[in-house]
């Protein structure tokens, strides 16, 4: 049972360095508290924006935000380990990626 144990921590280890990997770290590895945020730039070319923690049962929220009307879109909040969003397609606007802790925990933004 250890062994096991000891295999599924490395292989959330090596799938969250992988994701990692492929993105760019936008915020954190940080210690988040209740209602912090952080965002990007704005652009036409993100393609996906993500909330990482080292573990999951930690509520958290990732969007994309336009801007013209600064309207949230595609609004994903969960507590899984990995929360992902895509941007709305087709685009009608510039947009940002923007990450928000609900709780306190350690984590960091990725936008691809």
């Amino acid at each position: 049972m250890k062994r096991l144990a000891i295999v599924s921590a490395a292989s959330v280890a090596a799938l969250v360095l992988a994701s990692a990997a492929a993105a760019g770290i936008y915020a954190g590895p940080k210690d988040w508290v209740p209602g912090e945020g952080a965002g990007t730039a704005f652009s036409t070319s993100w393609l996906a924006n993500a909330f990482g923690t080292w573990g999951s049962g930690y509520d958290k929220s990732v969007t994309f935000i336009d801007n013209k009307k600064y309207k949230w879109h595609n609004v994903v909040r969960n507590t899984k380990e990995w929360t992902e969003t895509y941007p709305p397609w087709p685009p009608t606007a510039a947009y940002k990626g923007h990450c928000l802790a609900q709780t306190y925990m350690r984590g960091s933004c990725f936008i691809r």
